[in-house]
This record gives structure tokens, C-alpha cells and sequence, in this order.
């Protein structure tokens, strides 16, 4: 039930968006996404424990490997497909945000147990990583965004909105975690920030309609490729990264799914904090993520004995 929560709710609020938009609308319309992202890491906050990983060499070894790939090399892999693919400006500039944000904030760790692999290092990498992609993203993402074409963003705004909406909330819920002494948190917490995701993705569909009747089925076919070149190209990356560093299984495991997958939730986030008209980006957004959460299911699933 937990692996398919989310894929499930997806689809649902995907069909709702286009059938039923008026609720999505009012979410949009009343800052509803920014205070969900905000929820989103308040919960993730409150959500992490402080046992269960020794600090020693070989954990920073695995974390430097895991920010340098995907805070650093996603990016560029994003632009350089977008380049190749030929993509249009809206829809380069869905596959650079998705490819630059950190990655997912419960996926990965599920997908990853569902793996038998090291949820805990799991863990640590994905909070790890979206703390530090907060700071990374606003200056890597204008970077690569002034590469595909006409794109400015202000950096500085993007950081405080980062900072306010997610490190502030991740804070504060680690504090909330910390005063109630609870080793352990309700799993129902889990199904709270998945929901989350439903609905932003629910509210964006709804406002963004309209850019979904106005591609080509040959526009969803290079967006496809985009989106699967990108995500196997990172498996194949910490595939190879888990090799080298000569991971044990599970710790192998966890590196390789939770630093090839990217956040839908703070995608969005971003695309709704652009002042500019940004057209057809959240189809791909959306097609990255449901990709992400297709493959690596299956992926997990076959190497669950290994």
C-alpha cells in the first residue's frame, strides 16, 4: 500500500485536475502550494530521527558522492539533454528545474526499504541533500537556465524562498521531534506529506491545463526521452559511483535510488515562484516523476534478493 500510495494519487489528481479544476484553482490562488511545500517540510522535519548512522570517513565519502551527482551533475545532464533533444524554452526549462532540485522527500527512502537496501543511509542522504540543495539550487539553476536560452531568475529571492519554505519548516519540525522525546513517529505521517504531493500536483494541473491539449503526441515523445535519458542516466552514474566506492549491497542501494531520483514538490515550488510564463515545464515535471516512480519500483523490486 505504501509503495503505491503515491503513483496512485497521482493519477487521481491528475484526472481530477483536468475533470474537476475549481479546487485546484482556489489552492493556487490562495498561496496554497507554497503553504503545502511548507507542511511538506515540517513534516520531513519531525520525521528524522537523530540515531541510527555513525559520522566516519566513509559517510562523507558517500554523501560528497551523492551531492556531486545530484546537485552538481544532474543539472548539467538536464541541460545537455534539452540541448541535444532540441527541446523548446519551456520545456528545457521543466527538464533543467526537475533535473536540479534534490531528490525526492519519501520516495526514495521507500523504494529503497522496498529494495531491502540501507533506509537509514537513505534517509540521511535525502534530508542531507535537501538541506544543501537549498542553498546550491537558486545559483546552479541560473546557471543552467542562462545556458538553454533567454531565462533570468533572481537568485537571491529563490534562496529566501527556499530558505523560508523549506529549511525554516524542516527546523522547526526536528525541534517539535526533539521536545516530544518520540523515538520513533506514526507511519501515518508518511501518507500526510505523500497527500501533499497529490494536491500540489493536483492544483498545478488544474491551473496548467491548458499546456497539456496544446502538445503533439511527437511533443510527449521527445518529452519522454528527455525524462528517461536523464533519470537512466543517473542510475547508470550511481550504478557505477556504488562500484567504485565498492558499497556494501544495501548501502549500494540507497545511494543508487535516492540520488537518481529527483522532488516533484519543490519542482513545482519553483516553477509557481517564477515571475515568467512558464508554459509546458510542468508536463515535464510531471513525466519525470511518474517515470522515476515507474522504473525504480520495478527496479527494486527485481533487486530486492540481491
Amino acid at each position: 500500500m505504501k509503495q503505491f500510495f503515491l503513483p496512485l494519487g497521482l493519477v487521481l489528481a491528475t484526472l481530477s485536475g483536468f475533470v474537476l479544476p475549481a479546487g485546484g484553482l482556489f489552492v493556487s490562488d490562495h498561496n496554497g502550494l507554497k503553504i503545502i511545500v511548507f507542511i511538506i517540510f515540517l513534516i520531513s522535519g519531525y520525521q528524522t530521527g537523530s540515531k541510527g548512522l555513525t559520522l566516519n570517513k566513509k559517510l562523507f565519502t558517500i554523501f560528497f558522492t551523492a551531492a556531486c551527482i545530484s546537485l552538481f551533475l544532474a543539472p548539467l545532464l538536464g541541460l545537455l539533454v534539452s540541448k541535444i533533444l532540441n527541446l523548446n524554452l519551456h520545456m528545457a526549462m521543466g527538464l533543467i528545474i526537475i533535473s536540479t532540485v534534490p531528490p525526492t522527500i519519501s520516495s526514495g527512502v521507500v523504494i529503497t526499504e522496498v529494495s531491502k537496501g540501507n533506509g537509514v543511509l537513505a534517509l540521511f542522504l535525502t534530508i542531507s541533500l535537501n538541506l544543501l540543495g537549498i542553498f546550491s539550487m537558486p545559483f546552479v539553476l541560473d546557471f543552467c537556465l542562462k545556458a538553454a536560452g533567454p531565462i533570468d531568475i533572481d537568485q537571491n529571492a529563490l534562496l529566501i524562498k527556499m530558505l523560508f519554505f523549506v529549511l525554516l519548516p524542516f527546523i522547526i519540525g526536528k525541534l517539535i521531534r526533539n521536545l516530544s522525546r518520540k523515538k520513533q513517529v506514526s507511519g501515518v505521517w508518511s501518507y500526510v506529506n505523500s497527500s501533499c504531493v497529490i494536491l500540489i500536483v493536483y492544483s498545478s494541473i488544474s491551473t496548467s491545463k491548458g499546456a497539456f491539449s496544446g502538445l503533439t503526441f511527437q511533443d510527449y515523445l521527445i518529452v519522454f526521452i528527455g525524462v528517461t535519458s536523464v533519470h537512466c542516466l543517473l542510475l547508470a552514474i550511481n550504478a557505477g559511483a556504488g562500484k567504485i566506492l565498492q558499497l556494501s549491497s544495501g548501502d549500494n542501494k540507497a545511494l543508487l535510488f535516492v540520488t537518481s531520483q529527483k522532488t516533484m514538490a519543490l519542482a513545482l515550488a519553483v516553477l509557481a515562484s517564477l515571475t515568467f510564463d512558464t508554459g509546458n515545464a510542468i508536463i515535464v515535471c510531471l513525466m519525470f516523476h511518474f517515470f522515476q516512480l515507474s522504473i525504480d519500483s520495478f527496479l527494486a523490486s527485481a533487486i530486492q534478493k540481491q
